[in-house]
């Protein structure tokens, strides 16, 4: 904390020190879900869009959990791709939709092609 600071960081009291004696090193539900240090092999699940953005999925100690994490990613993933398309399609529509109701702007563009080819 002094690095970030000017100050001098002051001592812990006895108090303090008499609570954090109190907690316990390791928690024995949080030490059965973390398997970094008791399992012999571990399993990476990654995933990579279209666009090269990695994603870890999860940490597993088989292949079939690491599997089924990238089955679960990989149908959400198609379904917002598909809903992005609609979207996409809908967007299309509506900007069409306006240019078309734009008389002027049409006859616009139309001139300015004209000019162009001449």
């Amino acid at each position: 904390l002094p690095k970030w600071t000017d100050k001098p960081v002051p001592a812990l009291d006895e108090e303090m020190l008499a609570e954090l004696a109190a907690e316990p090193a390791v928690i024995e539900e949080e030490k059965a879900a973390l398997n970094w240090g008791t399992a012999d092999v571990l399993y990476k699940s990654e995933a990579i869009d279209s666009f090269g953005q990695k994603y870890l999925l999860g940490v597993f100690e088989n292949k079939e959990d690491a599997k089924k994490a990238f089955v679960a990613w990989n149908k959400e993933y198609e379904t917002a791709r598909e809903d992005m398309k609609d979207e996409m399609q809908q967007w299309g529509k509506q900007a069409q939709a306006m240019m078309d109701a734009d008389v002027d702007a049409q006859e616009r563009i139309q001139k300015a092609l004209e000019e162009a080819r001449r």
